[in-house]
Parts: C-alpha cells; structure tokens; sequence
C-alpha cells in the first residue's frame, strides 16, 4: 500500500489544479517562469514559448483557468465518494486519465512543426502545443495518475480480501 490513499492523492491533484486555475485567472505572470516548467522543457529540448502575462494572451489564460477550476472542483467533489463506487469510479477515471496525458506528451515531445509536409488546421494545433507547458502539465499528470491508479486497485484489492476474509469467518 501507498504512504496517501487514493482519496487523498485525488484531493491534492484537485487542490493542484485549483492553484493553477487561481494563477491562470489572476497572476498569470507566476507561471511563466516556474522552475519544474523550464527544466522539464529544457532536459526535453522542448521550445519555451508560452507567457500567461501578456494583455494577448489573458482571455486565453482566464479561459484555460476556469477549466481547470471545473476540473479541480468536480474530482474534489468526486473524491468524496465512499465505498465501492469510489474504486469503481476511480478504476475506470483513472487509466483513461493516463492514457490521454501519455498520448498528449508523446505528440507534445515527438511532434516536429518543420518536418509537417503541408500546413493543415490539424499540424498548426500540434505546432502550437508543443510547448514546455504543456509537456510539462502532461508529464506531472501521467505521475499522478498512475500513482492514483495503482493506489486505486491496492484498496479496491484490500477491501475484497478482507470482506472475503470475513465472509469465511462467518
């Protein structure tokens, strides 16, 4: 078993997510430079492109901030289920959770904008995400995904080895 259950875990990446949905809306400018960005873009080779500060870019960061505010609040909201339908609905958020950040930091650090043969609406969206914010988010999100995974199924495995257990004593 873990050091944090799972509900914890999923409270702190909710908490997480609601700090950056705060800095998102009013104090973009802190996440520009964030130690963990810069060196997870740098280590990859990956362009530091992205500034939050900017008057340009503020609509996009507000925006970006409120989806994260969502996300923060429905998975702490979530975290708050007891029981079975905890592990079952965490067993199943959880893998594709993985899944989709995986897949966003392979096309994030594989994708090359100056080897795409034409420009087409879906090159350009891929050129504008490989930034190091981006990899970086993906990458700290398949972290603690899987660790909430695999926190996930040791409780759900405990919990059946123990009503197991007891329905054998009774």
């Amino acid at each position: 078993m873990g050091l944090v259950s799972a509900a914890t875990q999923i409270r702190i990446v909710s908490a997480l997510h609601l700090a950056i949905a705060y800095h998102l809306i009013f104090q973009p400018k802190l996440l520009d430079q964030q130690s963990v960005i810069v060196l997870l873009g740098r280590a990859m080779a990956i362009d530091d492109v992205v500034t939050f500060s900017p008057a340009a870019v503020r609509p996009v960061s507000s925006f970006l901030g409120l989806l994260f505010g969502f996300i923060g609040l429905s998975d702490l909201v979530a975290a708050g289920i007891d029981g079975i339908p905890f592990y079952i609905h965490w067993g199943g958020q959880a893998p594709v959770r993985v899944t989709f950040f995986f897949v966003l930091a392979g096309l994030t650090y594989v994708y090359d904008a100056n080897s795409a043969a034409q420009k087409t609406v879906f090159t350009v969206g891929l050129s504008s995400l490989k930034t190091n914010w981006v990899f970086s988010w993906a990458f700290i999100e398949i972290i603690a995904w899987f660790s909430i995974y695999s926190t996930t199924r040791e409780e759900r495995q405990a919990i059946f080895i123990q009503r197991e257990h007891e329905a054998r004593n009774s």
